[in-house]
Order: structure tokens, then sequence, then C-alpha cells
């Protein structure tokens, strides 16, 4: 029986979407690690060393991402995702034989390099597959996630952490089984030269139909290489002129406004409320409902709708403008943040009827499809779509600083937002960090649905009123001056 290039595809692109259910393992591990040793005192854990905990996954993460952006140039694209499966399993055998803080902190690095190093899982997708069926690939990965998440919340439900963690290190082996027998990236075969192992794996992969974007990828290179040959440039003098190029190119208003809208974007994902939710369930579910003991059928009904609303996602970036949808759901995000703020503080002071765990549950629902919906897909969709094709690499670099940076501020400083202003008062605090977030980005962010990301490009650099003509025109005056 005659293997279609579409299966082979699919095999080689599940080596990435495994390793991305992996890291939904971890995130969903976090709500048993931490409801369980606060009961059992097994490993005492503080204020201070809790936070640490859950927050090392931030500076981890842009360590691995560094990691794997150095491996990706030199080793290849698949030896980094084969040392993101190998962390994530050092880190679930550490967290499986744990018994003090020392050995959990250590499973955490590892946990967070394989999220690091994992970074490249889209561009390893992208190498793999068809332009045809690129897209679809590729929004597996925040599915890929959910799914993992839903697991780890289910199975939290019947086992202990040590137990659950033994249970998800088998999860991940697929992951690493994948890798391992998947082929290197065609594109990193191109650059170092190796045509011909290019061609066996690209015709693996996809077949003989689509040989013309083969030969024009290796043409190309070939130009590039013959160009690089004859300016040869010191070393002194190579970081002198990348230093001044990255300065050069922060003054430019097509690369300031993107990094300016990327970075109030990585804030509403940040502090929407999903990450919270999810490192911190224990002390959520107990302000919202008064009790935690159905923390865990909550999280798995919340994990549910979280992979319905990805879903609805899809088709609703389809129809509605992204100016729009990001007013419309970061507003509504607003809103559910202020009325779960008001019910934890209607609740703790007894001003609701008997039944207001109803009122929590809906409320606590509405957040996260709100949230799965719109305030954490759509800030991805637009950060694909507004950074300039030729700074694209610095700005998604900068763009991961401050993800990353949000991240381990967010989840560092909830545990004392907690003590300090109650569950309710963070809500809000949250809820003012969106507000402020949405009118910067309404402001800068122009509409990108159904435009090509020149057209995108053009309009932030300020040339959307001008014909193709004169557009051409004046970006030639602007290269003369740089010059």
């Amino acid at each position: 029986m005659r293997v279609t290039p579409f299966v082979k595809q699919c095999f080689a692109v599940s080596s990435v979407v495994l390793n991305m259910m992996s890291y939904g393992l971890v995130a969903g591990f976090n709500a048993s690690l931490f409801s369980e040793l606060r009961r059992t005192r097994e490993i005492p854990l503080d204020i201070h060393s809790e936070s640490w905990l859950a927050s090392l996954i931030g500076l981890t993460l842009f360590g691995g991402s560094v990691i794997s952006s150095l491996v990706m140039e030199a080793i290849g694209r698949r030896p980094a995702i084969l040392a993101s499966s190998v962390f994530m399993i050092c880190g679930w055998i550490l967290l499986s034989l744990a018994s003090s803080f020392p050995v959990l902190l250590t499973a955490k690095i590892c946990h967070g390099i394989s999220f690091g190093l994992g970074t490249i899982g889209t561009i390893l997708i992208a190498d793999y597959s068809s332009p045809r069926h690129r897209g679809s690939f590729i929004a597996t990965l925040p599915t890929a996630i959910l799914f993992g998440i839903l697991i780890a919340h289910a199975l939290g439900m019947f086992y202990s952490w040590h137990g659950l963690s033994r249970i998800l290190l088998f999860f991940s082996l697929p992951g690493l089984i994948a890798a391992i027998f998947s082929p290197e990236s065609p594109s990193f075969l191109v650059t170092k030269g190796r045509y011909d192992e290019c061609r066996k794996v690209f015709r693996w992969l996809r077949g003989t139909d689509e040989d013309d974007e083969l030969e024009t990828m290796i043409k190309t290179h070939m130009v590039l290489k013959a160009n690089k040959q004859r300016q040869r440039i010191k070393v002194l003098t190579l970081i002198k002129n990348k230093a001044t190029c990255i300065v050069t190119a922060f003054k430019k208003r097509e690369v300031r406004i993107p990094i300016i809208i990327s970075m109030h974007l990585m804030a509403i994902n940040q502090f929407c409320g999903s990450t919270v939710n999810d490192m911190y369930a224990l002390d959520v579910h107990t302000a919202l409902y008064g009790t935690n003991v159905y923390m865990f059928k909550v999280m798995t009904s919340l994990d549910v709708l979280r992979l319905t609303a990805a879903l609805s996602a899809v088709y609703i970036t389809k129809k509605l403008g992204r100016r729009s949808m990001l007013l419309i759901f970061v507003s509504l995000n607003i809103f559910v943040n202020l009325c779960l703020a008001g019910h934890i503080f209607a609740r703790q002071r007894d001003l609701l009827p008997a039944s207001h765990m109803v009122i929590g549950v809906i409320l606590h629902h509405f957040q996260c499809f709100i949230m799965g919906t719109g305030s954490i897909p759509l800030i991805f969709v637009i950060a694909g779509e507004i950074f300039p094709l030729e700074y694209r690499g610095l700005c998604w670099m900068v763009s991961s600083i401050f993800s990353s940076t949000f991240m381990f501020v967010n989840i560092k400083s909830a545990p004392y937002l907690f003590s300090l202003f109650g569950v309710d008062g963070t809500l809000c605090f949250y809820a003012l960090i969106l507000a402020y977030s949405l009118v910067v980005t309404r402001i800068y962010l122009p509409e990108t649905k159904d435009k090509t990301l020149q057209e995108v490009e053009d309009e932030i650099r300020g040339f959307a009123l001008l014909s193709h003509e004169e557009t051409f025109e004046l970006k030639s005056d602007k290269a003369d001056e740089e010059d």
C-alpha cells in the first residue's frame, strides 16, 4: 500500500504536535502539585518558594528560546525538538522522584528549557508541510496544548502528584519517538549545502509535485552563498554592522509600531486570567466557590470548553475584523473579570443567596470561553501579521522577551497580590491592565484582515493612502537616504 506525502507530513508534524501536548501536560500538572503540597506539606513550601516554583518557567522559557535559535542554525531543527523531548522527560523523571524543593526546582527548569526549545515548532512544521496544509497543521498546536491540560486535570482527580508525574512521563514518550524517526528540515539541509540530501527529504515529504519550490530554494541559496563568499567581512566589522542595523531598525516606524502593539498584546495574553487560573487554581477556586472540593471537576469542564472555544475562534477570525474582534473580546474579558471580582467580594461578605456557586460556575465558564475564543488566539493571529518581512526575526525575538518577562512577573507576583489585595482585588488590577493595553493597541493597530503582509506593512509605515507607484518611489527615496 502506497503511503501518500500527506501521511508522511502528518507523521513528521506529529513530533511537534505531541511535544506541544506535553507542554499542556506540564501546565495542567501544576494544579495537582500545588494543591496537594499545600494539603499534605510533604515538601514544605512558603509563598516565596511556591511563587519561584511556578514562575521559573518564564525565565527558563527565554533561555530555552535562545538555545533553540543557536541549535537550529548550527545543528538543525530536528535536534532542537529532540532536545526539547529529552528535557521534558528528564523533568517528569525528576518530579516522580522528588522529595525536596531543590529537586522540584530542577524539574521545573528542565520543563522550562523544554518549552523554550520547542518554540521553533511552527518553523519546523512550515518546513515539513505543503502550503495547502500548512495553516491547518499549525492550527493544531494550541489545540494540542489544551488537550494536554485536559488530560492532566482529568487524571489529577484520581492520582497523587507523584503518581500523576509517572503517568504523564509515558504521555511524553511518543513525542520523542516521533522526533527520532522524523527527517531533518529540508531548508536546514539547504543552508548547509547538502543539496542531494535536501532533495531526497523534500521529495519523501511532498512527492515530486512541488519540485519547483525545491529547485527555487536551492538556487536561491546558491546565489546567496556566492555573494557571501565575495563579501567576506572581518568579525569585528560584522558585529559593528549588526549593532548599527538593529539600532537603525528600531528607529523605523514599521518596526517601532509593531513592537509597541506586540508588547501590549502580550500583556493582554498574560493578564487576561488564563495563566493564573492554571498556575494557582487552588487559590482561584477557593476564593470563587468557598471550597476546592470540586476543583478538578470544574477544571476538566473548563478545559473541554476551552477546546470548543479554540475551534470556534477559527471560524470567528474569518468573519470579524481584527480591530473589532479585539475590542469586543477584550472588553468582555474586562467585564467578566470585574464581575468575578464582585462575586468574590460579595460571597466573602455573605451578600449572595445560597445558590451562589451556580453564579460562580457560570461566570467562570464565561471568562474561560471569552479568553479561549478571543483574548488568547487573537493575540497570536495579529502578532503574525504586523511584523515587517525584513525584520521579522528581530521583532519575534523582542516579542518573546516581552512574553517571557510578562509571564514571569505575572506568575511571580500573583501570590503576593492575593495576600495583599485578595483574588478579587487582583482581578480588578488585571482588568485595569487589560483596559490600558486595549486602548493603546486600538490606537496603533491597523485593520489586517484580508490584507497581504505587504499591505499591512505599508499601512503601518504610512503608505496606505498612496498609489503603488508613489509607494515604490517613496521607499526608494528612503532607502537612498539610509544609504
